[in-house]
């Protein structure tokens, strides 16, 4: 047994306790751990003592790198001269599955620069990849270390794709599966089939299967077990959708088990318990800016002046907690979700309908209740200097889209009179007194001069133009947008930044259990990456430190140097792969991105269980009541719902990507112009400057060698051009076919088009 799995069974005895690092060393390096010598002459004594003494050092040189690397996993802590581990010293994490098949665990808690475990094909107990396992450690070999599955949690998914290799034979019929990572042979289980389903069964069809997670062997071979669902319907309204769905275990349609909360009615005095407890905010001017599509509003705005001349901003959100009660079966089926899923033109929401669409809905004309975050405003510097919050009554007064909203603050700007300012026409008064900007107006002068003052603080912003498809009746696509941020988005955004940094700190500063937002710093060897991208492509500065203010700095250079427009976009990519993931915590960490301090997620309940979770902390602590969660009821949930975050957001990806495909294949669009964004040895990747996708060109059109010489991190070496093509530079591309599996376009380059540097 290696010293690293003896101190992995030491740890695991002592697990909870508080060992001293001179006791674990001495223990792992006792009698029993050197080798045993024969007796020899004084000289040969004197070696073997040399020889334990260099062993000794090499065995400590190995221990403190092992504890080193335990800590960066989250599985122990140091503790002055001593060493704690976890207890149990059993771990919670991911299983993935690499393109070679190889079995990785990303340990829950683990820092994000920690290696994965690795488990061997004989420990994974069954794990499919994307499962939540429960892990043991087992040793260390190449820094990695090594587990074994004790026990699988919860399943990723419950359906598969696989498309058969073979007709069915002694009852099984083999396969591949799709839209899982690396090659996962299965063998479909038919054998319950009648005769007319099992003739339908030939080579390249697609059926949807369960995964026991048990093998089971044909013609020699091990498969996964598979047991047959159904035939794919290549006749669904829309294929995409629901391939996606599965792929990602979504549920579009809420459980009819779910019971919905009785009041169903618009609020009324006599419908709402607390409602003379609410401040009445009817009689203030409110209103919505959303999407022209949008169908649950979370959100709402009004603005006043006080006495001092402070701007009063309300931003009202929907009061989600009143109708979900922590612990209910809507409450768990809601946190299960984690997050509203937003699929082209279709939406898997988080909370039913009735309430997403209607009762929570902050739409216009209707009395609703909510949650406000009172702040009153320095109008000369943006700053908040006073924050209140508390439950209300609302009633929107006007519903605006983005366009509408953009049209008007820019018709004023003109000198134009935007409707309704007055009262004038058939939109009701604004409220604003005669000689004013209008509300809207107003919200976007105060946005803008906060906007100001937190770019100078240090916010990143890189004004990434938004894509979206859109989707017509028939399910075909009829266009695919792109868009600049409007002024009237921009609005929005600063009001809720606003309200979601006065509601964490108000949370952190009275120590209340809660899910902070958190984006941490840049990793430092991601900056020396930044400055080698600088020193590559001539730009003259250096990133001294990843503070959030230096590498805004670093965007303007980019900006402004010759050649900027095109060396920015390639320099935002870099950028976003260098950036860490925000993740929920149950400490306030900051948001490095942001440049906040305090930052959490208050503005979306309807969508994002994380806010519904801060709108009870922040009721427990208004009315002084015990906190509403516990400590490690938080770190669960922070756990669970980054997870469902990131599995919506690759979900809406992978849609975004077959939709554009879909695209291109309806318009038969064949030739492209691509910036080149990456490479790898066996293929280069370009994004397509036609459309917002990226495609692939393989290295058998670039070289007649194996694989494609990769000189430094920006440059890839092509033999047929006779030099290095960098990260940015343009190709003309002709369409070699849409893989609609793999969710690629490879195209070929027309290289005596290409571009120089």
């Amino acid at each position: 047994m290696s010293i690293i799995a003896r101190l992995l069974r030491f740890l695991e005895r002592r697990a909870g306790e508080t060992i001293k690092l001179a006791d674990l060393f001495k223990h792992l390096q006792g009698d029993d751990a050197r080798p045993r010598s024969h007796k020899s002459g004084g000289k040969g004594k004197l070696q073997r003592k040399d020889r334990d003494a260099d062993s000794r050092r090499w065995q400590r040189a190995d221990l403190e790198a092992a504890l080193a690397a335990l800590v960066e996993l989250g599985v122990v802590h140091l503790s002055g001269s001593g060493v704690v581990a976890r207890k149990p010293f059993l771990f919670r994490g991911k299983i993935s599955l690499s393109p070679r098949g190889m079995a990785f665990v990303a340990l829950r808690g683990a820092s994000p620069t920690a290696r994965e475990v690795f488990v061997a094909p004989q420990d994974q107990r069954g794990a499919l990849p994307g499962d939540d396992v429960l892990l043991r450690l087992t040793d260390r070999s190449r820094d990695r270390f090594e587990g074994v599955v004790s026990e699988v949690l919860q399943r990723a998914r419950q359906l598969y794709r696989l498309r058969l290799e073979g007709p069915p034979r002694n009852g099984l019929a083999p396969g591949v599966v799709l839209d899982a990572p690396g090659k996962i042979a299965a063998c479909a289980d038919v054998r319950r089939l009648p005769a007319d389903t099992l003739a339908r069964l030939k080579t390249d069809q697609v059926v949807i299967v369960k995964l026991s997670g048990r093998q089971v062997r044909y013609q020699g071979a091990h498969f996964q077990e598979a047991i047959f669902q159904r035939f794919e319907n290549a006749n669904d309204m829309d294929a995409d959708y629901a391939r996606i769905l599965m792929k990602y275990d979504i549920d579009p349609v809420y459980p009819d088990e779910i019971e919905l909360p009785g009041e169903l009615d618009q609020p009324t005095p006599d419908r709402v318990h607390d409602w003379k407890k609410r401040a009445d905010l009817r009689q203030l001017y409110t209103i919505t800016i959303d999407g022209a599509d949008s169908k649950d509003f979370d959100d709402a705005l009004s603005l006043q002046r006080n006495r001092s001349g402070l701007w009063k901003l309300f931003v009202h959100i929907a009061d989600v907690s009143h109708y979900v009660k922590k612990g209910g079966a809507l409450d768990r089926e809601a946190a299960r979700r984690a997050t509203s899923c937003y699929l082209a033109n279709r939406v898997a929401p988080m909370l039913p309908p009735v309430l997403s669409e209607n009762l929570c809905s902050l739409v216009a004309g209707k009395d609703r209740l909510a949650f406000t975050a009172e702040m009153h405003i320095d109008p000369g510097t943006g700053a908040i200097r006073k924050a209140e919050f508390y439950k209300s009554v609302i009633h929107v007064n006007r519903r605006l889209t983005y366009d509408i909203a953009e049209t008007e603050i820019d018709q004023e700007a003109r000198g134009e009179m935007p409707r309704g300012k007055r009262g004038d026409s058939d939109l009701a008064s604004d409220g604003s007194a005669p000689g004013e900007p209008s509300t809207l107006t107003q919200l976007w002068n105060l946005a803008l001069l906060q906007r100001r003052q937190r770019m100078a603080a240090g916010r990143i912003d890189l004004d990434v133009p938004e894509s979206k498809v859109r989707i017509g009746a028939d399910d075909r696509i009829e266009a695919i947008d792109q868009r600049a941020r409007l002024k009237s988005s921009m609005l929005i955004e600063e009001c809720m930044l606003s309200a979601n940094i006065a509601v964490a700190e108000a949370l952190r500063r009275k120590k209340s259990p809660t899910l902070f937002r958190v984006h941490e710093p840049m990793d430092e060897a991601k900056v020396l990456n930044l400055n080698a991208f600088f020193e590559s492509y001539n730009v003259p500065f250096t990133i001294k430190d990843s503070s959030s203010k230096r590498i805004q700095k670093a965007i303007e250079a980019v900006r402004k140097h010759l050649g900027g427009e095109k060396l920015e976009r390639v320099f935002h990519m870099t950028l976003l792969r260098s950036f860490m993931q925000a993740s929920y915590r149950p400490q306030a960490l900051g948001h490095w991105g942001l440049g906040f301090r305090d930052y959490c997620h208050f503005t979306s309940p309807i969508r994002r269980y994380p806010d519904l979770v801060v709108h009870r902390s922040l009721e427990a602590l208004l009315a002084r009541k015990k906190p509403a969660y516990l400590p490690e009821e938080v770190e669960e949930l922070g756990y669970h719902c980054s997870e469902q975050e990131r599995n919506a957001m690759d979900a809406e990806r992978d849609l975004f990507k077959l939709k554009v495909m879909r695209y291109l294949e309806q318009r038969d669009l064949r030739s492209f112009r691509g910036v080149i964004t990456g490479f790898k040895p066996d293929r280069v990747f370009l994004e397509i400057s036609d459309a917002p996708a990226e495609a692939v060109v393989e290295a058998q059109h670039l070289t007649n060698e194996r694989e494609l010489p990769l000189p430094d991190r920006f440059s890839v070496y092509v033999k047929r051009l006779g030099r290095p093509a960098l990260l940015g530079e343009e190709w003309d591309l002709a369409l070699e076919r849409l893989d609609f599996e793999e969710m690629r376009i490879y195209c070929r380059p027309l290289l005596a088009s290409a571009k120089g540097k």
